[in-house]
């Protein structure tokens, strides 16, 4: 027998399935056996001590839930519309089970959190914690049904109850809240901003990966450090800054869960290595994240020693770039270069960007005109494979590199403002 306790452990996934899959028969049945199989739980039985507060074993609440979704049909054919699946719920179980018998029509959230709004947190208006875990349950998913990515950033401010001591509660409290404005103000209409801690804040980004969520949590990042960096008070008492931990499903994790834990992950090593950081998640805990490059879309410019024809980008961290070139570049060389996007006839560059070759690759030529794998028709000509360290001494390199991923990723439709 389902005791309240089990049906709380899946209550968010649980109203999340319902309110997503409800209109279709097979899923929302083929929803909850998945999520019984997983949990150990009996989702149907769960499902309906949440919604009615009955308590029944999985196997007849099973039968129970069938029934409901043939009633919920014949009452939407009788009455020309569609009648909502809670509707059907109450009906079936006060005229045709009869097993309520005085039901109290209420909201379940108002219910539940005596009154109080679902899901905005009170300080910062952002999403609460509640409902940050059911909108990434939700979004992982929606992203695993329609094959698609999302990615998950969870933000802690540095030594923000440090602050908190020195210029009381109503000054870090306002800190906080121009701290939320500025990461919503980061994001697109379909992500969802959050407060999942005391001193933490969120961004669930659907059909984003973890290199679109990586620019997104380091702008920020940037924009935070400025604003405060000259603050009265706060830089009396050393400037307010942000670390943050990025994760992406299905990349990085296979659950809603394990897609929190990663991005803790990544935020715990952000900290570790010194704060006022973005790490992404890695299982070798690389250190910093490499970006492969979209075919065919970035060039290299080799602006020194000399001037030279433009090479095909392949991939690239923040510690150094891959190319291929039509010229060959010695090892040890000094480089200064610039990146280059050329998407439908426009054209984005990069500043200027140092570093030295500390790999030299020779492109094996196609035997009888053929293209070797992976090799674009227009990359025939590139005889080189370049690797190239930046120099981590030259900051400003990084921080163009930074701002123009940034322009870059807003050219789609569906990016980051």
């Amino acid at each position: 027998m389902i005791t309240r306790a089990e049906a709380e452990k899946l209550r968010d996934e649980l109203l999340a399935v319902l309110a997503e899959d409800a209109r279709n028969t097979e899923v929302l049945l083929s929803r909850l056996d998945s999520i019984t199989r997983e949990s150990g739980i009996g989702a149907h039985a769960a499902l309906l001590l949440i919604l009615t507060h009955l308590t029944l074993e999985d196997i007849e609440a099973r039968r129970h839930w069938e029934a409901i979704l043939l009633h919920r049909k014949r009452m939407s054919e009788a009455l020309g519309r569609n009648v909502g699946i809670r509707v059907s719920v109450l009906d079936y179980f006060l005229n045709v089970n009869r097993r309520l018998v005085q039901p109290i029509l209420v909201d379940l959230e108002i219910h539940e959190r005596g009154g109080h709004p679902f899901p905005s947190d009170s300080l910062t208006g952002l999403t609460s914690e509640r409902g940050f875990r059911v909108a990434v349950q939700s979004e992982t998913r929606r992203a695993r049904r329609y094959g698609q990515k999302v990615s998950l950033v969870l933000f802690d401010l540095d030594g923000f109850a440090d602050v908190n001591r020195s210029v009381g509660d109503l000054v870090a409290d306002r800190c906080l809240r121009e701290a939320a404005i500025l990461l919503h103000n980061r994001v697109r209409d379909i992500d969802i901003v959050a407060r999942p801690g005391e001193d933490e804040l969120g961004i669930v980004l659907p059909e984003t990966d973890r290199n679109g969520a990586f620019l997104v949590a380091e702008r920020f990042r940037r924009e935070l450090e400025a604003h405060f960096f000259r603050r009265e008070p706060i830089a009396k008492h050393g400037s307010l800054t942000v670390s943050g931990g990025v994760a992406c499903y299905p990349q990085d994790a296979k659950t809603a869960e394990e897609l929190l834990e990663r991005a803790a992950q990544a935020l715990y090593h952000a900290k570790a290595s010194g704060k006022n950081a973005v790490h992404a998640y890695h299982p070798e805990r690389r250190r910093f994240l490499r970006v492969d490059l979209e075919a065919g879309r970035f060039e290299v410019e080799v602006l020194a020693p000399r001037e030279m024809g433009a090479g095909r980008a392949r991939n690239l961290s923040c510690s150094g770039i891959v190319f291929a070139s039509p010229e060959r570049l010695d090892v040890g060389e000094e480089l200064e270069i610039r990146l280059v996007s050329t998407p439908e006839g426009t054209s984005s560059r990069s500043g200027r960007l140092r570093g030295r070759v500390v790999r030299l690759e020779e492109i094996p030529a196609s035997p009888a005109g053929r293209l070797e794998p992976g090799v674009e028709r227009d990359q025939a000509t590139d005889g080189f494979e370049i690797g190239m360290a930046f120099d981590l001494d030259f900051t400003r390199g990084e921080e163009d590199l930074v701002e123009f991923f940034d322009t870059v990723r807003r050219k789609p439709e569906r990016t980051h403002p």
